[in-house]
């Protein structure tokens, strides 16, 4: 076609003589239609110039199961022509709709990858990928949200704090949760902020009550710091639990627990099998558990299976134990893909040796409140008194 047609946008560049550069611009309109319209008659006010954006992006994905986005606009957005160059280890890609793009069978339901948008992919090795074509400015992109389940990508190119990005949806009331691919979540309703910062060629799960919009700040223009601490997921005495594409989150506040676990305890889940399907460190005043689900491109088990029924244990002051939930909020102790359950109650299979366990001694005194040395020998045939730390006091002859 030669020419614009009736209503197509009014593209601006401006060129600097002095470099032979050109540059993107904006048109401010004083008056008149701001698309083309024939015989129209538009009165422009200013031109400004846009800031250049990068014109590649270089994606680093993990061995097995990830989330990826890209702020690039390419010449061919066919998520098989994007992934082309690591196609050997690619085993499956998918977008938020399970839409799928299966190597093995030359089957892509995917089709285009669209700005804005995160996909989940499987590689079999830690591969790199460069995207390169036009830039997808933020402050130009804004994402539509729908309600329940989204896939987003990030379109800036600097980190920014998860809680300040979704500022605005979160303060409509209309976010309930945000996932990164490791499971870290963002839970506003409990200034719970596991992600931390949201970060370019990554993709993130959010899950809202009602349709929305996301707009992201340009990179001219700078997030508050986060107002949350972020929870960095450090378990020692657990393994760190491999991602698969799916995983449910459990909450449980500090209120929830027959005995509230010690500051650097650590909390699993575990199947039917005994196998560890999650670990998380325990956070006052609530925990955030991250359960995964089996992987169903692998014929062995990895993970749970939907409404296979999940056992816990916590590791608190060097001692191991079971525990159950006896009530929950929200949920129950059933995998369940995307499920929030939150628990209210919980009661651990030997209370008392845990409790007895944290109890120490802290002096030993006699009968006038003195305190003494028990390894002393003149102390022989006296009646003296031992206080405990959580503050028992127990009366014995020496």
């Amino acid at each position: 076609v030669d020419g614009l047609s009736s209503g197509a946008e009014l593209t601006w560049m401006m060129f600097d003589c002095t470099t032979g550069e050109v540059m993107a611009a904006t048109a401010t309109y004083a008056t008149g239609p701001n698309t083309y319209t024939s015989n129209g008659l538009t009165f422009v006010s200013s031109i400004t110039s846009v800031p250049a954006g990068p014109e590649c992006q270089m994606l680093d994905l993990p061995s097995g199961w990830s989330m990826f986005s890209t702020y690039m606009i390419a010449d061919d957005m066919d998520m098989a022509s994007i992934l082309a160059p690591i196609i050997d280890n690619v085993i499956i890609a998918k977008d938020n709709a399970g839409n799928a793009y299966l190597v093995e069978y030359a089957f892509n339901g995917v089709g285009d990858l669209s700005v804005g948008q995160g996909y989940q992919i499987k590689t079999d090795a830690e591969v790199s990928i460069e995207i390169c074509g036009a830039y997808a400015f933020p402050e130009d992109n804004a994402i539509d949200i729908s309600a329940g389940w989204n896939m987003i990508g990030y379109l800036r190119t600097e980190p920014a704090a998860a809680d300040a990005v979704m500022a605005d949806i979160n303060d409509a009331g209309n976010l309930i949760i945000a996932k990164d691919y490791s499971g870290n979540a963002y839970l506003p309703e409990y200034s719970f902020n596991g992600i931390g910062d949201m970060n370019p060629g990554e993709g993130y799960q959010m899950k809202t009550i009602d349709t929305d919009m996301l707009q992201y700040l340009s990179n001219d223009d700078s997030y508050r710091l986060s107002s949350i601490e972020t929870t960095v997921n450090n378990v020692s005495h657990f393994n760190k639990v491999v991602s698969t594409d799916n995983n449910m989150t459990i909450v449980i506040e500090d209120t929830a627990w027959d005995i509230v676990p010690t500051e650097g305890s650590e909390i699993a889940a575990f199947d039917k099998e005994g196998k560890l399907i999650g670990s998380a460190i325990y956070t006052s005043p609530v925990s955030v558990l991250t359960v995964w689900g089996d992987d169903a491109m692998t014929a062995s088990k990895e993970a749970a299976r939907v409404s296979e029924n999940i056992s816990f244990q916590v590791w608190t002051a060097g001692v191991l134990t079971h525990f159950t939930v006896s009530d929950w909020t929200e949920g129950s102790s059933s995998y369940a893909v995307d499920a929030i359950n939150i628990a209210s109650a919980i009661e651990t299979s030997s209370s008392t040796s845990i409790a007895a366990s944290l109890i120490e001694l802290v002096k030993v005194v006699n009968v006038l409140g003195q305190e003494v040395n028990m390894d002393d020998v003149d102390f022989k045939g006296e009646v003296l008194f031992q206080i405990y730390s959580d503050g028992t006091v127990e009366k014995i002859v020496r």
